[in-house]
């Protein structure tokens, strides 16, 4: 399905009970909404579960730049235009950047957060990781073979123009006093490998009121996300503790 929030189209997919407590899932940088499928499955019978295309993703629509604000407001509007009742907001990566921005924000339109593996600045990631994505980003800009058409690219073409690595290296920048603005319970995850720095991650979920951290042992960045259902627990007992 698609729909169109302020000129930009959004792909997304409504699945599960539609009596049961809506839940938005929100994936990473490069990824897109089937990430969730196994994890969708295993909550279906007991959530109203909604999942997107970030822009510039899937099958959603690719903007000319990419940055996480107007990641937030999609969500945002997303949320509005299709009067989601206060859902649990999950997401990885860059959707759990975008989950600390909505929810910093419109608290008021989440009935809470789940963030895994999100980063406050670049300065966040290992040194290692932030090296892999700078040396990706300039292979991108030095091979000359895109020419930007935003009428006809698709998000496999997108990937390949650098933007993805260029919003990493460069957003986001979330402080410490702009997190405790968020008023709604917060459950901030991270591997115990994760390429967040695990100093980022406690520097987060310190400054959030109502929040809690864990960090999952023998978990790197992903392997609790993509294509998983570890992710289950936490959400049924985040929603059962509410």
């Amino acid at each position: 399905m698609v729909i169109v929030l302020d000129s930009q189209v959004i792909n997304y997919s409504h699945d599960g009970n539609p009596e049961g407590k809506p839940l938005i899932l929100l994936h990473g940088n490069g990824e897109d909404l089937h990430i969730f499928d196994e994890l969708t499955d295993s909550l279906k019978n007991d959530y109203d579960i909604y999942r997107m295309d970030s822009r510039g993703h899937g099958l959603s629509a690719c903007p000319k730049e990419l940055h996480y604000k107007d990641m937030a407001r999609d969500t945002e509007l997303f949320i509005r235009e299709l009067a989601i009742d206060k859902p649990l907001l999950v997401g990885f990566s860059d959707g759990g950047i975008t989950a600390l921005l909505l929810a910093m924000t419109r608290s008021d339109l989440l009935s809470g957060i789940i963030v895994c593996g999100a980063n406050t600045s670049p300065d966040a990631f290992t040194f290692s990781c932030r090296r892999e994505i700078k040396r990706a980003y300039k292979a991108k800009c030095n091979s000359g073979e895109f020419q930007k058409d935003l009428d006809t690219v698709s998000s496999e073409i997108f990937a390949q123009t650098g933007e993805l690595e260029k919003l990493m290296l460069t957003e986001p920048d979330i402080s410490t006093v702009a997190l405790s603005h968020i008023k709604v319970p917060a459950l901030i995850l991270a591997g115990e490998n994760d390429v967040v720095k695990l100093s980022d991650t406690k520097k987060t979920a310190s400054a959030i009121p109502n929040s809690r951290m864990e960090i999952l042992p023998g978990e790197n960045h992903e392997s609790y996300v993509i294509h998983s259902t570890k992710l289950e627990k936490y959400i049924r007992d985040f929603t059962y503790s509410e």
